[in-house]
């Protein structure tokens, strides 16, 4: 499936008109976006907050009731605009919102540009499980538009700076070092060519494997480096840990174990740790290793008693193994 041609790389909203002109358009936004830019969007609207307490299923009914009251049909278009939150959501409701409408995105965080908008996953979470509810789908188109980067504060905008490096990381050994560059040396997030040029590149990679494994049944599961120790420290933390900063730590941990399991010489895992740790992103958290251990083994585990992890072999490289849960227990008591 095709999706890079449905990316659309803009620095201005001025483009926008056209692509809904003649559509019956209803916009999820989120809050703080509305107050910021919410006159750019005269669209009949339903306002959500950011944050993994919105992708509840409670959150989704509510908002399908506020669809039927003002009118959305068949013919209408779901437009979301935000960050991961309601692009999750809106992917999700358009889905399944009468039996299927059409949907497109507007992403307004690094995170969401580079990563949650791309891919045409989309997912809430149920019985305390991560995602456990979703679909695959593709939106008309994604806006991706660099006006919106400036009003993110510095934390938000390195929460992006982690799924930027985990794709290059991933897939390509120069833009990896000139993403850790350029983070590095603290930059504003306004948008300028450097940023916009990593931006386009993280998206294009990620396109690339996306495109050969588009319901993730092998190649695309390399995505999730990073995300099997992540998604645990995100549900054990709280609110400590945001996606891309518990995502960072995850990748830290893969580093550690690809070492320890001769997938990657101690020079890889030791650059891996001092980048993130030089931008600012973190690679430890204080949490029980066991209860990470618990809840990874019951959100990925497989048939056979086996888990899917990803490790990175060299910067610009990895490789999906297959470790037995038992093992991996072991595993995590070393790190």
């Amino acid at each position: 499936m095709k999706i890079s041609n449905k990316i659309l790389f803009r620095t201005s909203l001025l483009q926008l008109d056209s692509l809904l002109q003649g559509k019956k358009v209803f916009v999820i936004i989120d809050s703080k976006v509305e107050a910021l830019y919410g006159s750019y969007f005269p669209y009949p609207k339903v306002f959500i907050e950011a944050g993994a307490k919105s992708k509840s299923l409670a959150v989704i009914e509510e908002i399908i009731q506020q669809l039927l009251k003002m009118g959305a049909d068949k013919d209408c278009l779901l437009l979301g605009i935000g960050g991961g939150t309601v692009i999750d959501i809106t992917g999700f409701v358009a889905s399944i919102y009468r039996r299927g409408v059409r949907f497109a995105l507007i992403p307004t965080t690094l995170i969401s540009q580079t990563d949650a908008a791309i891919g045409g996953k989309f997912g809430v979470n149920t019985l305390d499980f991560k995602n456990l509810i979703g679909i695959f789908n593709t939106p008309e188109f994604v806006y991706d538009c660099s006006l919106f980067l400036g009003s993110l504060d510095q934390r938000t905008f390195l929460r992006g700076a982690s799924e930027m490096l985990k794709i290059f990381l991933l897939s390509d050994k120069s833009r990896y070092e000139k993403a850790v560059k350029y983070f590095k040396e603290k930059p504003s997030p306004e948008a300028n060519e450097t940023l916009e040029s990593l931006v386009v590149h993280a998206v294009k990679h990620k396109c690339d494997i996306v495109e050969k494994d588009f319901k993730e049944q092998g190649a695309r599961r390399v995505l999730n480096l990073g995300h099997t120790f992540g998604h645990a420290i995100e549900k054990l933390g709280g609110d400590k840990y945001s996606h891309g900063e518990a995502v960072s730590i995850g990748m830290a941990y893969a580093a550690k174990i690809a070492c320890s399991l001769n997938y990657c010489n101690e020079k890889v895992r030791d650059k891996i740790i001092s980048d993130l740790n030089s931008i600012g992103l973190p690679t430890e958290c204080d949490l029980d290793r066991n209860l990470c251990y618990d809840v990874i083994v019951k959100e990925k585990i497989r048939d056979g008693g086996f888990i899917y992890f990803v490790v990175p072999v060299k910067i610009g490289s990895a490789k999906i193994i297959k470790i037995p849960a038992d093992n991996l227990k072991e595993i995590i008591s070393n790190l």
